[in-house]
């Protein structure tokens, strides 16, 4: 009777060793959700309720874009002018803070959102406080920002959470000083391009990742950015069908303006 139980016994430990061991391994098959903008399907882009939403969802990480106002501070909105996104006209570079908050970043998404005004991204930083990893996108062109990332080093110091950043652009000479300047700071360059050698390409920018447009991508450019020790962060990939041949890609995280869909769907997976 006592052989019994204890083969009983070893047979359930083993059983949910098993399955422990199963459910590792699926989710550690499982890329990175990011919300990009905050997640345009569900808010305005780049608010802090489409970030609020983000937290709400459980999201992996939250992609958000960065420019600076006349008055010094660091916004976070997608163009260089406020003109698509606000009530407003005019560029960034001339608007003073005081200016930009006195438009809706909201209403022309929907009534209820009227209320919502640009962020600074010191905002966006306390509401997120190491809850979700952040993509924080440079904006340096077609307007130039000059000495933007000794702004941007001041302002992540005061932000506890170093390992959660990583500072993402398409002008690859901001990525360089950056690194320079701050290299213990996670940097990864966006691209719409398969990259030749990219490796060295990476290790001269001292970049750690790769976030490339989903539609000028192949597997076999993942997979070779992988070996080279890159993640791999495609933008922007929505639907079923593009998330299927993401995940089919191997990529490391998925930037999707739908990331209540997109965990769903690798829910269902």
């Amino acid at each position: 009777m006592t052989v019994r139980i204890l083969l009983y016994l070893g047979a359930v430990i083993l059983l949910n060793l098993t399955t422990l061991a199963t459910m590792a391994a699926d989710s550690a098959g499982k890329p990175m959700v990011i919300a990009h903008r905050g997640g345009k399907m569900w808010a305005p882009e780049n608010t802090m309720a489409a970030f609020k939403n983000s937290l709400t969802a459980e999201v992996d990480a939250i992609e958000l874009d960065v420019h600076r106002c006349k008055s010094g501070e660091l916004v976070v909105i997608h163009d260089e002018t406020i003109d698509r996104t606000t009530d407003g006209k005019g560029l960034i570079k001339d608007l003073t803070f005081d200016q930009l908050r006195s438009h809706s970043a909201g209403l022309w998404y929907g009534k209820k959102f009227k209320d919502e005004k640009i962020p600074l991204l010191k905002e966006v930083l306390a509401l997120i406080d190491g809850k979700a990893h952040l993509f924080i996108e440079v904006k340096n062109a077609p307007v130039k920002y000059d000495n933007l990332e000794d702004d941007l080093i001041a302002l992540l110091s005061t932000y506890k959470h170093k390992d959660a950043v990583t500072v993402i652009s398409f002008d690859h000479e901001f990525l360089k000083r950056f690194h320079e300047k701050a290299p213990d700071y996670k940097i990864a360059f966006l691209d719409v391009a398969i990259v030749s050698d990219i490796g060295s390409y990476a290790r001269s920018l001292g970049a750690s990742g790769w976030n490339p447009g989903f539609g000028e991508i192949r597997k076999d450019a993942v997979d070779r950015a992988h070996k080279e020790g890159l993640s791999v962060n495609p933008w922007t990939v929505n639907g079923e069908s593009s998330w299927k041949d993401a995940l089919a890609m191997g990529v490391d995280g998925i930037i999707t303006d739908d990331p209540e869909g997109l965990i769903r769907y690798i829910g269902r997976r």
